[in-house]
């Protein structure tokens, strides 16, 4: 994960939920459901993040959408930004600009969540893992969501996504290592052992470390991930799983290239890098560590805590272009950003299953509680140096580190109490019903600039339902209210209110109508008041503002044989400005395409002499993008493929994956100091992998 400068702080607040809860529970009166990392397809038949429950996907009256270790593999996914592009409407943050661009699910951003654990995403970027050797599988809830996670600036007001985790198990052990290699010089291996500790306990260990080279002239990067694991089975109806994670990256900072340069024609080489070389290197660190007892009284009742303690300590140095002098010469800035973040998070729940036959009812009580304490200091020199991108060579030295411009400390304080019920009635008929109350105080000092405190309480109601018209094919709605605190207000020269917002969707499920076929069509709107707003030319917001997206979205995934996999999706997403004082009415949403699309396959080769092969291509679509907003200058689409082979020998694996194989020179929008900048999309690379398990 490449960072980005973030020289204004953005509003940000609580991170609220997600519970995902094992999806293996099972009820009295509902078959047992049992999702594993190991799968041979790409469909998911339950989930829990989007209810808290595990339920089938069919019952849940909301898109949502799967990626399964399988297609992980099969892609040869290697973090979020790759991960991301198999779901309509994400707008995945490249791994350059995370602290400033957020990941958007139809429009606006969202909180990633790590096995139903908020990460509190201030920079932005910053609780990203990049990596996804731990992860079995990821769950992307878009719609109506913020009733069951609402509070903070991380309230899913249009979706959120959660990694879940691959736990141990006591089964038995086993064991899968590998090695990565490939273009820019990218060398690296990962390792997941899961050994059991007699029938009541096990380990599993997951890490990976890679260094690489950049297709970005003089930009490096080295990485380090290690996610323990524990569980402890503490009788026959109780378990606690402890899971910890680490991860630390040190990369150099890029800060994209100004659109005047690439538009109406290229006057530079793409892949330059203009400032200073020898500024020190950005580094992510976080240390995590999670515990979660389960205890079921009987199969109808179960109830569970978990308890969270995150550590995030972020540092950022860049140069950057400041001010167009002439041509190709700019003015340079230069900046560090330190931050630190302590977060404690507390869950608990308690689920009754009720009722058999013709009326069924999963009830869901829970209470949240998190804390997150917020440092962060800005040092600020806009007046660095002059670079021409034409010829940065020889480069200026970063010299002395920037004078101070300000510092800010945050104390986030939330605690909400929730309850849902999924009503089911008959064979066709499910209701979910759901309210939550939350408390929310942001306590922010930003010294010369000011304290300010945003206190709210707030009730949010969710109701949907899902009916089932012909077996395989269900016809579903839902509607959501939410809300979410803002940070840091008094250097937006405003008293923050929090922001409020109302979201339906509607559409149609598929479950396999004919042999293979499961997806979700949908239509969908979210509308945000109390949107903060830049006011152009100046370093203040106002928060009058109000944004709304709405569009159709449409994932399928399509496996009538073992030996084939195909995914589709397609968006139409309109997102803009609805309400505004100091920008246009109307103004698009930026690095948002209306149009977006993915087709993606793979084809296994079953028996014969070539039984082992596999191989697999896809392609993305994406329209034109605005840059800015208040709208200035837009950056057009971009069509990219790539393509992966493997071929199983038996106890080691080789792979091949190929990145923009056709050698697109497309753009894609860079967010830096809110201007209009832009990165080149990565060129053709390859990359192989050997891997061993047993």
């Amino acid at each position: 994960m490449k960072t980005s400068l973030s020289a204004l702080a953005s509003a940000l607040a609580v991170a609220t939920p997600v519970q995902a809860q094992d999806a293996s529970a099972t009820s009295g009166w509902t078959p047992e459901i049992v999702v594993t990392g190991q799968r041979d397809g790409y469909d998911v038949p339950a989930a829990a993040s989007a209810t808290r429950v595990a339920t089938p996907v069919e019952e849940i009256p909301q898109s949502i959408q799967s990626l399964t270790r399988q297609l992980i593999e099969d892609q040869e996914l290697q973090n979020l930004t790759d991960a991301l592009v198999n779901v309509s409407g994400v707008v995945p943050t490249s791994q350059a600009q995370a602290v400033l661009q957020p990941t958007l699910v139809r429009g606006f951003k969202v909180n990633y969540f790590v096995d139903g654990i908020p990460t509190y995403q201030l920079p932005e970027g910053a609780a990203d893992p990049a990596t996804l050797v731990f992860v079995d599988r990821i769950e992307v809830a878009k719609g109506p969501t913020a009733t069951l996670y609402g509070g903070g600036a991380g309230a899913p007001l249009s979706g959120l996504v959660n990694l879940v985790s691959r736990d141990p198990s006591t089964a038995k052990l086993s064991a899968r290592v590998g090695l990565r290699g490939g273009s820019f010089n990218t060398w690296g291996g990962d390792a997941d052992i899961n050994l059991p500790l007699g029938e009541a306990a096990a380990i599993r260990v997951a890490g990976m470390v890679e260094s690489a080279d950049s297709f970005i002239d003089f930009v490096t990067m080295d990485r380090f991930a290690v996610f323990p694991s524990l569980l402890v089975k503490l009788g026959p109806d109780t378990k606690l799983v402890v899971r910890g994670r680490y991860n630390k990256l040190e990369q150099t900072e890029y800060a994209g290239l100004p659109v005047e340069l690439v538009r109406p024609n290229l006057v530079i080489d793409r892949n330059v890098f203009a400032g200073a070389r020898n500024a020190p290197r950005t580094m992510v660190e976080n240390k995590a560590v999670t515990g979660t007892l389960t205890h079921r009284f009987s199969d109808r009742v179960q109830a569970e805590v978990s308890v969270n303690r995150t550590l995030n300590t972020f540092d950022e140095w860049a140069t950057f272009p400041y001010g167009r002098i002439s041509g190709t010469v700019f003015n340079f800035g230069s900046a560090r950003l330190p931050s630190d973040t302590q977060k404690t998070f507390v869950t608990g729940t308690i689920t009754a299953k009720l009722g058999d036959g013709g009326f069924r009812q999963t009830l869901l009580a829970g209470v949240d509680f998190d804390r997150t304490d917020y440092y962060a200091r800005l040092d600020f020199n806009t007046a660095w140096g002059t670079v021409d991108f034409a010829r940065p060579l020889a480069a200026p030295v970063f010299g002395a580190a920037p004078a101070k411009f300000y510092d800010q400390t945050d104390r986030l304080k939330s605690i909400a109490l929730f309850v849902q019920d999924q009503i089911g009635i008959g064979d066709r008929l499910d209701v979910t019903l759901g309210l939550r109350w939350t408390r929310l105080i942001v306590d922010s000092d930003l010294g010369l600039f000011g304290k300010t405190r945003n206190e709210a309480s707030k009730v949010t109601p969710r109701v949907g339902a899902t009916l089932r018209l012909v077996p395989g094919v269900s016809l579903f709605g839902g509607y959501s209210e939410g809300f979410q605190g803002v940070v840091g207000g008094a250097f937006y020269g405003l008293a923050p209110k929090p922001e409020t917002s109302q979201a339906w969707e509607a559409g149609f499920k598929f479950t396999a109508p004919v042999k293979g076929l499961t997806g979700t069509a949908a239509l969908y709107q979210v509308t945000r008041q109390n949107v903060l707003t830049a006011i152009p030319n100046t370093f203040f917001y106002s928060q009058d503002g109000e944004q709304r997206a709405r569009g159709a979205e449409l994932d399928l995934i399509y496996e009538p044989v073992p030996a084939l996999s195909i995914l589709f999706n397609y968006a139409y997403t309109d997102a803009k400005v609805t309400k505004a004082t100091t920008i246009p009415v109307g103004d698009r949403l930026r690095a948002v395409p209306e149009h977006s699309a993915r087709l993606a396959g793979r084809y296994r080769v079953q028996d014969g002499a070539l039984k082992g092969l596999e191989a697999g291509a896809g392609v993305t679509i994406v329209s034109e993008r605005e840059l800015t907003l208040p709208n200035t200058t837009a950056i057009g689409g971009s069509t990219l493929m790539d393509a992966q082979a493997s071929y199983d020998l038996g106890p080691v694996r080789l792979g091949l994956s190929v990145v923009n194989l056709l050698g697109s020179k497309a753009f894609a929008p860079y967010q830096y100091l809110g201007g209009a900048y832009v990165t080149p999309v990565q060129p053709r690379s390859a990359f192989v992998t050997l891997r061993a398990g047993f």
